[in-house]
């Protein structure tokens, strides 16, 4: 898996909505790798509402260093099977980051940041083309 992000601002606009009119979605900025130790994950789960269906996206990962929390920022995931998908986007509500610091433990790990970003959307987990 890798993972990298983008700011929300070179995201096409509604891409969500692309997405779901079948339209293919590209990100044309440079994206930012994020080197995370251990394992990532990715989870979609999808509900249904008084308002329609809504996604939501949890991506957890651990890092040496935090991404930037001063600008929204889009997240790029490609999976074990080398696709490419895009969390987030350049309208509000943009996803949400939260980092927890954990300290080293006594057999010489380093101390690492958990990442845990959240998004919801109509269409939060949206394949790249």
């Amino acid at each position: 898996m890798a993972i990298s992000y983008v700011p929300c601002n070179r995201v096409q606009r509604h891409s969500d909505l692309k997405c779901l009119a079948s339209i293919p979605v590209q990100v044309f900025a440079d994206a930012t790798p994020i080197l995370f130790k251990g394992v990532a994950t990715c989870e979609m789960t999808s509900q249904y509402d008084k308002n329609g269906r809504k996604e939501t996206v949890t991506l957890r990962f651990a890092a040496l260093s935090a991404v930037p929390t001063n600008i929204p920022i889009a997240f790029i995931v490609k999976d074990v099977n080398r696709r490419s998908f895009l969390i987030g986007l350049n309208e509000p509500p943009h996803p949400v980051i939260k980092i927890t610091k954990t300290t080293g433990t006594p057999n010489n790990e380093p101390s690492v940041l958990t990442h845990e970003i959240t998004f919801t959307a109509q269409k939060a987990l949206i394949p790249l083309a």
